[in-house]
């Protein structure tokens, strides 16, 4: 089953926010974040995470593997606990908005910004920038994107992101 914005928000309801970060510290992930973001910087691209799932997750990917910012949806916390209660959904659109604005901010036409994704709901965003690489998605997916790229390891996207580099020189 499915489960909704507020029915996932409430599992959250009054635990600590820094149990969040311990839980997530535990859980595998890709290989290749940390080296394919260092590789961003040193490249002289800015990594964000822009994701419809929770904010705190958000918070606690950038903060661990070195990402410029993040977006994500609302989970209310107060006093240093879940309330339980989500914000306004973060959509589609929204993540559109936000590249549309930190490229804004950093000085970058959304063109010239990349994104990386593997989700349905990642269309929108692959339209709004110069170069969107499906990463181990599925053929609709992929079919959104300007290229896809499969692999173990996140750093198999960097080729492709050096493709945006060059358009930069």
């Amino acid at each position: 089953m499915h489960e909704t914005r507020a029915t996932d928000a409430a599992r959250w309801s009054g635990i600590p926010e820094n149990a969040l970060h311990t839980q997530l510290a535990g859980l595998p992930m890709i290989p290749g974040i940390a080296e394919t973001t260092q590789w961003c910087w040193s490249s002289g691209l800015v990594p964000i995470v822009s994701s419809l799932t929770w904010t705190p997750i958000g918070a606690h990917l950038a903060e661990r593997f070195g990402f410029h910012s993040y977006a994500g949806r609302c989970l209310d916390a107060r006093n240093g606990r879940f309330t339980g209660r989500a914000g306004r959904p973060q959509t589609p659109a929204d993540q559109v908005e936000f590249v549309r604005r930190r490229a804004d901010d950093l000085g970058v036409a959304p063109h010239g910004c990349a994104a990386v994704g593997a989700c349905p709901t990642d269309g929108p965003l692959f339209g709004s920038v110069g170069l969107a690489i499906a990463f181990n998605a599925p053929s609709a997916v992929s079919a959104l994107a300007t290229t896809s790229v499969e692999g173990d390891d996140l750093r198999a996207v960097i080729p492709e992101l050096q493709r945006l580099t060059a358009t930069r020189v």
